[in-house]
């Protein structure tokens, strides 16, 4: 086995002189590198780091950094290196080009992320044989580490006007190809589609209400819709067991009393039913996760991983490559953090933006379920009153940071959940669009089959269960 305390930590000190050299030489040109991102603690010597500091502070002055303000700058830190050290930089500074600066920038990088890799894992190494801290915590805080590091290499976000315009110009013509108004993926519902476009790429939606209002059936129904159209669906249910859910999936798909799954006692239809859409339910591209604990990084982690899979998975039924198209979290609250642990309120919002962030950087909507607080209730005052009992966006529960993270937020709200077991239930919902980054606000109604969980989108002149079916 090879001894690793004898490898040295990679560095290139040739190249971080070289790129000194030049910079002292023509102070002007830390403009065209700044793009890179590149920090004094980049450069493997400390000295290197000194000079990089301090060109970087004249520039940032409004200053041309040169050899001789470097040394001027040197007089109010201490131990900095020697004048003659910076004289023989700018000395032996290289010919240049704008490529031969941007290939010693990159080199830089490289070794310094190669230099704090090692240190991350390193720390984990020792942490781990100390064991003072919990395997979770060290797994978290390892993961948050690595992924600000990956996200290095990414620093320059800026994208051309005339790039973003070409790929305005492809959405268009595929989706003009395809027939299809949506900017995103169809929910399902048509009127819901309409408002919102579709579920796009990097959308944050959340779907809240109070328990026992269908918030995982309307879940699920959705799911279903984006997993027909070929798209694969990862599915995290952190309140239910995989097979209990699995059951939900399977009582909407098939129109089978959820009853009857449980019991494994079928009428003639009903078993009809399951064996006639068994092996169209088995081959959808629906993935059930069902841990009852799920964090930021295990959730990014395991988002990732899957869509990895897909990826080296070919799919011949796509015309792009296979990969993860939609996430959904049941629910927001039910997220564990080993950030604020001691404040729910806090922590729901550190995995709100995460979830947010997470969202843009795989390119994906993600689906998040949400609870709501008690206010509803206390506004009813004992009456029957549909308008009083309107959730608003006040009412999401343990956070204000949700109703800002998330593009779209939806309400769902059935009235029959308030309604005692001998009054008349109407089996009608209505979910409210109360925030919409990219269209209106508004209410649709549905009407709601409880023993299915199925909500079907009710149209507007449609004046029975039938024909709300048939719409």
């Amino acid at each position: 086995m090879e001894d690793t305390s004898l490898r040295m930590l990679p560095s290139n000190v040739d190249v971080e002189a070289a790129l000194l050299g030049c910079l002292l030489n023509d102070g002007k040109l830390y403009g065209d590198i700044e793009g890179f991102g590149l920090l004094p603690e980049d450069f493997s010597q400390e000295r290197h780091a000194a000079v990089f500091r301090t060109i970087k502070a004249i520039f940032e002055s409004q200053r041309t950094p040169d050899a001789l303000t470097v040394i001027d700058e040197f007089a109010k830190i201490p131990n900095p290196p020697e004048a003659s050290f910076v004289f023989d930089l700018a000395k032996n500074a290289p010919i240049y080009s704008e490529d031969t600066l941007q290939q010693y920038c990159s080199i830089i990088l490289e070794k310094s992320l190669h230099r704090s890799l090692i240190g991350i894992c390193s720390n984990a190494i020792d942490v781990s044989y100390g064991q003072k801290i919990e395997f979770d915590e060290l797994s978290d805080q390892t993961t948050n580490e690595l992924i600000a590091l990956g996200n290095r290499r990414h620093t320059n976000s800026v994208v051309p006007f005339k790039t973003l315009m070409g790929e305005l110009l492809e959405r268009i013509q595929e989706q003009s190809s395809k027939g299809s108004s949506l900017l995103g993926i169809s929910s399902g519902y048509p009127r819901l589609d309409s408002m919102c476009s579709g579920l796009k790429p990097g959308d944050m939606v959340i779907v809240a209400g109070r328990p026992g209002m269908g918030k995982t059936g309307f879940a699920i129904n959705m799911a279903l819709a984006i997993a027909k159209q070929g798209l694969n669906v990862l599915f995290f249910s952190l309140e239910m067991p995989a097979q209990q859910i699995l059951n939900r999936f399977v009582s909407i798909e098939c129109s089978i009393n959820s009853k009857s799954l449980l019991n494994a006692k079928f009428d003639p239809d009903e078993t009809n039913r399951l064996w006639g859409n068994f092996d169209d339910v088995a081959d959808l591209p629906i993935f059930i996760d069902e841990s009852s604990s799920l964090t930021i990084p295990e959730l990014r982690s395991k988002a990732k991983k899957l869509d990895a899979e897909l990826r080296k998975t070919p799919n011949s039924k796509r015309q792009g490559p296979n990969k993860l198209d939609c996430i959904f979290i049941d629910y927001l609250q039910l997220m564990d953090s080993n950030v604020f642990k001691e404040d729910k309120v806090r922590q729901v919002e550190y995995n709100s933006k995460n979830i947010k962030k997470l969202a843009k950087d795989l390119g994906i909507p993600i689906i998040a379920m949400a609870q709501l607080n008690r206010k509803i209730e206390e506004r009813r005052g004992g009456k029957v009153e549909f308008s009083s009992n309107k959730p608003m966006l006040s009412d999401l529960k343990d956070s204000g940071s949700i109703e800002q993270d998330a593009d779209m937020v939806m309400f769902i709200h059935r009235e029959d959940a308030y309604r005692k077991k001998e009054e008349e239930k109407n089996n009608e919902a209505e979910i409210f669009v109360e925030k919409n980054r990219h269209g209106p606000t508004g209410s649709i109604k549905f009407r709601f089959v409880p023993h299915y969980m199925k909500f079907l989108q009710l149209d507007p002149v449609a004046d029975s269960y039938e024909q709300a079916n048939e719409s």
